[in-house]
């Protein structure tokens, strides 16, 4: 019974949260501000959150591990099918880009972009390995490419902005010298 109750207390808080960022800066939401939005008490926040913090990592670590459990599912081991599935993933839930821009927290999520890059480039395309200043870079115009996305209203294909952005990487890999900077 209990487990039931706070399953739903963490829904009802990840979409109080998410709903305030689409207006609000997310350093002036207040743990209240989630409260109230949720319709639960702060005692019940507290049960089950140690901060706005926790709830955002909470979330982003679920949709990671979708996102990994996707890409298991489905056998991806090119850059282009990683980048199809990373860009659907926002074309079928704008709300959650607009959400992450308008509570201005895009370098937390680009922080966890760059780990997901490196996990997948060391988990599946293990003959080309990018330095580390390298996959900053990288996950740097991915995301930035799709904030670009974003503001022309979603209008190119997820494929051909994949294809793209695939290319231009593996490009890159294939045409540096072997003096990787690590």
């Amino acid at each position: 019974m209990m487990d039931k109750r706070s399953a739903k207390t963490q829904t009802k808080t990840e979409k109080a949260l998410f709903e305030l960022m689409q207006k609000d800066n997310f350093s002036d939401i207040s743990i209240t501000d989630i409260a109230y939005q949720a319709e639960i008490s702060r005692m019940a926040f507290y049960r089950n959150y140690d901060s706005k913090e926790d709830i955002l990592n909470k979330f982003i670590q679920k949709e990671y591990d979708q996102f990994v459990a996707d890409i298991s599912q489905r056998n991806l081991d090119r850059l282009d099918q990683l980048l199809e599935v990373y860009f659907g993933y926002f074309s079928n839930n704008p709300q959650v880009l607009s959400a992450i821009v308008n509570a201005a927290i895009e370098g937390l999520a680009l922080e966890k972009q760059n780990k997901y890059l490196n996990d997948f480039f060391k988990l599946k395309i293990k003959d080309e390995q990018p330095s580390q200043y390298e996959i900053a870079y990288y996950s740097g115009a991915i995301f930035s490419s799709l904030l670009y996305w974003r503001k022309t209203d979603y209008k190119r294909p997820v494929k051909k902005i994949a294809a793209q952005l695939a290319k231009k990487i593996k490009n890159d890999l294939q045409g540096r010298n072997d003096e990787t900077v690590v």
